[in-house]
């Protein structure tokens, strides 16, 4: 099972004292709809990274759920042999993997006073006898938003070695330009005239993408499930495209969620855009800054700016933002879901969720106009909005305006 402090169980109690658990609040705006688990760092979203490492049941608590993550579990409690509780934020390399799995019952792992794992017996999961083991090996975890595009070209690397063993490519035209031997091609992919270099990593496009023609790909690349690319697009290295979108233009070391469309010209680099956000034609923002200082972001959970020591960040966007035209995001800007931004200059380096800005000044988009608004940008994609969703959309902004 994967955890965090926001997880609705439990067996949460078996925690108490063994050291810090993952807030996933230091990943907002992204884990503001979503579970950790489910954020997608590099070609798998989290939860799916730690099948293929365990190959076993992974369950975690979702907004999505129908059924209560307690429950969930005591339904595998008669078929499974083991229950391991793992900090959701982690990222299963094979040397943790392998410290996990020899972990005996009632043992857990602490790095630095943050619990990492623990393994409990189900029979008396929060009364067995606790023995802390230190792992002092690396842990690749996400603890800030920068961490979703830094971990991208390793993980994309990590992961392509594992699927293509289970997988077959597909064929594609020989009026493409293959550079390298890394390149992995799903099923009903349409792609002509295109220009892939495997050299510096791999590409993995997945079934049903359409590349279209003059676009030039350097991996370590994630095109997903019926994504488009648009003509003439450049996309460099430690890119991650989410399922159903839309690329155009000049793409780096950024990742773009489910159903978000950068359609048309303009850069996006060292940069996250969540799920169905829109970026107007000429969209751009800067990942460095002219003094090359380290970049600031603002930080949800101390309602403050955080160093991040590094040198270039860019945008982070919040699900179902959209810009307009010619917009323009500065070095290490943050935006909250839920957003309608207008501006024809440069935004604010933090602008909070549910915002409307204009050029002639600034609003609030109305709870009941962004989830109409909303609908028919679902129903554009032949999708509905879903119930849960909608309550969520609420919690958050009733959360959001509560002062």
């Amino acid at each position: 099972m994967l955890f965090d402090q926001s997880t609705q169980s439990s067996y949460l109690q078996c925690f108490n004292g063994l050291g810090n658990l993952f807030n996933p609040d230091s990943l907002w705006p992204f884990t503001s709809i979503k579970s950790t688990a489910s954020l997608r760092v590099g070609i798998l979203p989290l939860f799916e990274k730690w099948v293929y490492a365990l190959d076993a049941v992974v369950l975690y608590d979702s907004q999505s759920s129908k059924i209560p993550l307690d429950e969930q579990i005591a339904s595998w409690s008669h078929e499974a042999q083991e229950l391991f509780f793992v900090s959701v934020n982690i990222i299963p390399t094979e040397s943790f993997v392998e410290k996990l799995i020899s972990l005996s019952k009632g043992q857990y792992l602490q790095s630095d006073n943050d619990l990492l794992a623990l393994r409990a017996d189900f029979d008396q999961p929060c009364k067995a006898k606790v023995e802390k083991i230190l792992f002092d090996q690396d842990v690749v975890q996400l603890k800030f938003i920068e961490d979703l595009y830094l971990t991208i070209g390793s993980e994309i690397i990590r992961e392509f070695g594992i699927l293509i063993q289970q997988k077959t490519s597909g064929l594609y035209s020989n009026t493409n330009t293959v550079l390298g031997d890394q390149l992995f091609i799903g099923e009903s992919v349409d792609m002509d005239c295109v220009t892939l270099n495997t050299k510096m990593g791999p590409i993995y496009i997945d079934d049903g993408a359409v590349i279209m023609e003059g676009s030039n790909l350097r991996g370590p690349l994630y095109i997903g499930k019926n994504a488009v690319v648009k003509m003439g697009a450049t996309i460099y290295s430690n890119v991650s495209i989410g399922d159903y979108a839309v690329v155009g233009g000049e793409i780096s070391n950024s990742s773009i969620g489910d159903f978000s469309a950068k359609g048309h010209y303009g850069y996006l680099g060292c940069s996250v855009v969540g799920d169905w956000c829109n970026l107007g034609a000429g969209t751009t923002n800067s990942n460095l800054k002219n003094n090359l200082s380290s970049v600031k972001l603002y930080d949800y959970m101390s309602d403050s700016l955080r160093d991040t020591g590094l040198m270039k960040c860019g945008l982070f966007m919040g699900d179902f933002t959209r810009t307009g035209i010619q917009s323009m995001f500065n070095t290490g800007t943050v935006i909250g879901m839920g957003c309608m931004l207008s501006i024809t200059g440069f935004y604010p380096k933090f602008v909070s969720s549910f915002t409307w800005l204009y050029n002639e000044g600034k609003g609030t988009y109305q709870l009941q106009k962004f989830v109409s608004d909303l609908e028919v940008v679902f129903l554009s994609k032949n999708r509905k909005l879903d119930k849960k969703l909608i309550e969520r959309i609420i919690e958050i902004n009733q959360s959001t305006f509560k002062n």
